[in-house]
């Protein structure tokens, strides 16, 4: 007689089909498992297809935009170069067409208004035609000039052609030698001269040596619209230079404007997108993650890079995780004491 508790082994295909199924067990884990590598892996191809597409097609963004920009920059220069040419600003209007030229060499209304320009500005003054019976008199007359006040004749070939650092040194030795000459004529000369080194030392970056020329031209006469405007300028870039590194959302804003007006001057254009860039950094270093999005959004518009992209992504993402500050603490009015959130509350005597 066998005992009740003992198991009873099975036998017969009752066995059989639980041996299939405990072998058919691990096999379908496997399965499972091998299913779940394959979706996984087919998860991630998808993502990295689509965040590679996303970054080609960010780039490409970046590129047309910065295009765009550019081309916006280029007209305006273009429009103000022939302002500058009406008022008679020729120097200035080469000078910002040469701009041009630097960032598009084949830009055609550029080269056509340069060489207009350039052939309006030289002119070649016919010879005069001299007659037999006034050669004498003439040589007399130029003879009489030369031994009269030769260094006049110097210096007013000099300030003609332009070479204002030979001029002044003859200007000045002419008016100590000279004091009773004709000194409305060699105002005139002085004020030529200083004018030309103003503008040449503003804008060749010697600033301070320029401004100063100006002063002094400025004592003998108006100066010109384009001596105006590089004083101008001149201000914005020490306004400029003074805030960088301090207060970058005031330094970037005199870089902006510096860059729209005379983006050839001191590299202003090179300037005020380091300038964007950090502030950026600057509000996401004070946690102003929002603000700082649209900062390094508008640089990277004007110069993408890789570098900005990161930023663009801890800026967004900080930006998103942000969340107002809950008000804590009680507010009195009128000696109601208001709960955030809740009904005035009565006050009770003690004991109610």
């Amino acid at each position: 007689m066998n005992d009740q508790n003992e198991p009873v082994e099975m036998t017969g295909p009752a066995k059989d089909e639980e041996v299939a199924v405990t072998e058919r067990q691990p096999r379908l884990a496997v399965r499972i498992l091998g299913l779940a590598l394959v979706v996984t892996s087919v998860f991630l191809a998808t993502y990295l297809i689509v965040g590679y597409a996303a970054f080609e097609s960010g780039k490409a963004l970046g590129t047309e935009q910065g295009i765009t920009a550019l081309n916006e920059q280029l007209t305006r220069q273009l429009e103000l170069a022939r302002q500058d040419w009406a008022d008679g600003s020729e120097n200035l209007a080469l000078t910002r067409l040469d701009w041009i030229l630097s960032q598009d060499p084949d830009h055609a209304e550029a080269l056509a208004l340069r060489a207009e320009v350039v052939r309006a500005t030289t002119v070649v003054e016919p010879s005069p035609v001299v007659k037999p019976d006034q050669e004498a008199e003439a040589e007399v007359t130029e003879e009489s000039i030369a031994d009269d006040l030769p260094e006049v004749a110097a210096v007013r070939r000099l300030v003609q052609d332009e070479k204002w650092t030979e001029a002044l040194p003859l200007l000045l030795s002419l008016q100590q030698s000279n004091p009773s000459g004709d000194s409305g004529e060699i105002n005139q000369l002085f004020y030529d001269t200083y004018l030309g080194l103003g503008i040449g030392y503003v804008s060749s970056g010697q600033i301070e040596l320029g401004l100063n020329y100006l002063s002094q031209a400025e004592r003998l006469g108006s100066l010109t619209q384009e001596a105006l405007d590089y004083r101008v300028w001149a201000d914005l870039y020490f306004q400029a230079v003074a805030y960088s590194g301090v207060n970058w959302e005031l330094a970037s804003g005199y870089w902006r404007d510096l860059c729209a007006a005379a983006p050839f001057f001191q590299d202003a254009c090179s300037r005020f997108d380091e300038a964007l860039a950090n502030y950026g950094d600057q509000l996401a270093y004070q946690l102003d993650w929002c603000p700082a999005v649209s900062i390094y959004e508008e640089a990277w518009n004007r110069r993408p890079s890789d570098l900005l992209d990161s930023k663009i992504a801890q800026a967004r993402e900080g930006c998103a995780l942000a969340t107002p500050i809950p008000v804590s603490g009680t507010i009195t009015i009128s000696q109601t004491t208001i709960l955030t959130g809740t009904a005035p509350i009565t006050p009770t005597e003690p004991g109610e």
